[in-house]
């Protein structure tokens, strides 16, 4: 009983600690990822006032069409020692006006919204990469249906680590905590079981004659129809012994004036036989008797 209530407790416990760690992982991932992102946002939109402010007007000649990012403003960018930072800005056709061709342009199909910060998750080559992108609006072209692409992308390294480091400081101390609730769950079920091995003592200190019900006021009330039970076949089992020791009390009474007689017709043909006066017919005669 001990073992099947301990393994009901503990395989939860063990089944719960996994998914825990799992949950914990998540959990820890949008923790950090909180920060960064808003760290590249503000690099996005920052690069996007820049871009609007600086876009030139459509009808320039095709060679001042392209868009160059300020020395300063790359370095900026670049300055990242932890992680590698890309950025793109496309034009209003699409083109490339400046940074990183390999970034890639998004998928989705929504609405665009100008100056509406976006974030997703993709790649540039091997490298996954967390970008923040935004479409800007030019300056002094309110009535433009076109809109220039600004997205700034980061690896993943930062967030990795910090990641780490919450799911180190939350999973290290349970490593502590679960054996402690073992050893616990344990000393509770001992505890608990107790009644019980005081019950089996009482009953072993018994006398084998002692046939008196069990004192039911000093069981758990789970284990008190046990005792009930137990009590009703001591009863019953009295009431047998009783019985069996009234029929050998009759049976002994009932088998006394038989033995009796037998006694007394060998005793009689012993005196005859001693006083040498005895036949073979009243020999026959008293082993008939």
């Amino acid at each position: 009983l001990f073992g099947e209530i301990l393994d009901w407790m503990l395989a939860p416990l063990l089944l719960i600690w996994p998914i825990s760690v799992a949950l914990t992982w998540l959990v820890a991932q949008g923790i950090a990822s909180r920060p960064y992102d808003r760290e590249l946002g503000e690099m996005a939109r920052s690069l996007g006032l820049q871009v609007a402010a600086e876009a030139p007007p459509p009808g320039l000649a095709k060679g001042k069409d392209r868009y160059a990012l300020a020395p300063e403003a790359a370095a900026l960018l670049r300055a990242d020692a932890s992680d590698t930072v890309f950025y793109q800005v496309l034009g209003l056709r699409g083109e490339l006006l400046s940074g990183d061709a390999t970034l890639p342009v998004p998928t989705e199909e929504a609405p665009i919204v100008p100056w509406e910060l976006h974030f997703r998750d993709d790649e540039v080559g091997s490298d996954a990469v967390r970008v923040a992108y935004l479409w800007v609006a030019p300056e002094g072209q309110a009535g433009a249906t076109r809109t220039m692409l600004v997205q700034v992308a980061e690896t993943l390294g930062k967030r990795a680590r910090l990641t780490n480091e919450i799911i180190k400081g939350v999973i290290l101390p349970q490593f502590v905590i679960l054996p402690l609730a073992v050893l616990l769950v344990w000393l509770a079920l001992a505890r608990g079981i107790s009644p019980l091995n005081e019950l089996q003592r009482r009953i072993r200190s018994r006398e084998a004659s002692d046939l008196s019900p069990i004192d039911e006021q000093r069981v758990p009330d789970e284990v008190a129809p046990l005792v009930q039970a137990i009590n009703d076949l001591l009863m019953r089992l009295d009431s047998s012994m009783s019985r069996q020791k009234h029929f050998l009390a009759d049976a002994a009474h009932q088998l006394k004036t038989p033995l009796a007689g037998l006694r007394t017709q060998a005793e009689l043909v012993q005196r005859e036989i001693d006083a040498g006066r005895s036949s073979p017919d009243e020999l026959k005669r008293s082993l008939a008797q």
